[in-house]
C-alpha cells in the first residue's frame, strides 16, 4: 500500500512541475468493447492561436488485445465546422509481438499525433475519434486520451 501511495505522489509531483500541458482528457472505453460507431471527443475552448502545440494521443490496452496495430480516424472541428479529417495507424506491438509501450498486462503508448499544431482561431476546437479497425466491436483497449501542450521552448 505504501509504494502505491509513493507512486502516486510522485506522478503528481512530476504533473504539477510540468507547466506545458494546456490540455489532458481521457475517454475510458467500455468493457465490452470499443465499438466502430462509438465516438470520442476532446474539446479544448481557450486555445492561443499564436502558439505551437504538440498533440498527442494517449493509448492505452491489456495484452488481450489481438492486433499489432490499431487505425483510428481523427476528425476536428472548429466549433462545429469540419475543418480537417485524418487517418492514423499506431503500431501497438513490433513484428515479434512484443508490446510497444510501458506496462505490463496493461500497456501505455503515447503517439504523437502532430508536433508543430497551430490553433486556427480561438474558438472551440473538437476533435473526434473512432477506430477505424476492421471489427464492428474492438476488444483490449481500455482509454484513449489526448494531450495538448506546448512546444519546447514555448511555456
Amino acid at each position: 500500500m505504501k509504494k502505491i501511495v509513493y507512486i502516486v505522489c510522485m506522478l503528481m509531483l512530476l504533473c504539477s512541475c510540468n507547466n506545458r500541458t494546456v490540455y489532458t482528457d481521457f475517454h475510458s472505453l467500455p468493457v465490452g468493447g470499443w465499438h466502430q460507431d462509438s465516438v470520442l471527443s476532446y474539446s479544448i475552448s481557450e486555445a492561443d492561436s499564436s502558439s505551437v502545440y504538440e498533440v498527442l494521443l494517449l493509448l492505452r490496452h491489456t495484452d488481450t488485445y489481438g492486433y499489432q496495430n490499431l487505425w483510428l480516424f481523427v476528425d476536428e472541428y472548429v466549433d462545429s465546422v469540419l475543418i480537417h479529417q485524418d487517418t492514423i495507424e499506431a503500431m501497438l506491438a513490433d513484428e515479434y509481438g512484443r508490446w510497444l509501450g510501458s506496462g505490463r498486462h496493461r500497456y501505455e503508448l503515447p503517439l504523437l499525433y502532430d508536433d508543430s499544431y497551430y490553433f486556427s482561431s480561438s474558438h472551440t476546437h473538437t476533435f473526434r475519434i473512432r477506430q477505424g479497425m476492421r471489427t464492428d466491436c474492438l476488444q483490449g483497449i481500455t482509454e484513449v486520451g489526448m494531450i495538448i501542450q506546448y512546444k519546447d521552448g514555448q511555456e
